[in-house]
């Protein structure tokens, strides 16, 4: 990851609101994958179980960001297990996330549990040479 990204938390009301960003869509995506497992796990010390590899269809950055989103709160309910670590890798202008697993049993629980990716108030921006987006997970 660059040093040019990050994810953070941001104040709402009832669910939980993620904002991320980074030089390309990507690794954007890839923060905010980041930011919705640290929503609500403490990833400090976290032992990585497996790794898996997403690939991410062509498409709008919003769309392709509810897509992951999706797909990681699919495979936490399937699997048991969380992204402790996210990379985005461009492979012929194809989009992929190589995702560092951790089981969700292992990590300490700090808040909600994410259950789906809101539409409301979604973002996904280019300003001045960063991608932010931010997104709200109903919990």
């Amino acid at each position: 990851m660059s040093a040019d990204a990050g994810h953070r938390t941001l104040p709402h009301t009832a669910d939980t609101r993620i904002q991320a960003w980074a030089p390309t869509i990507g690794e954007c995506i890839a923060q905010a994958v980041l930011g919705t497992a640290g929503s609500f796990l403490d990833l400090d010390g976290a032992a990585a179980t497996s790794e898996r590899d997403l690939h991410v269809e062509p498409g709008e950055p919003q769309d392709r960001l509810v897509a992951v989103l999706d797909e990681v709160i699919y495979l936490m309910d399937t699997t048991g297990q969380i992204p402790i670590k996210a990379t985005a890798v461009h492979d012929q202008n194809r989009l992929r996330l190589h995702l560092t697993m951790a089981d969700l049993t292992a990590i300490p629980q700090t808040g909600a549990v994410p259950k789906a990716v809101a539409l409301h108030q979604l973002t996904f921006e280019h300003r001045a040479g960063q991608w932010t987006c931010a997104v709200t997970l109903d919990v």
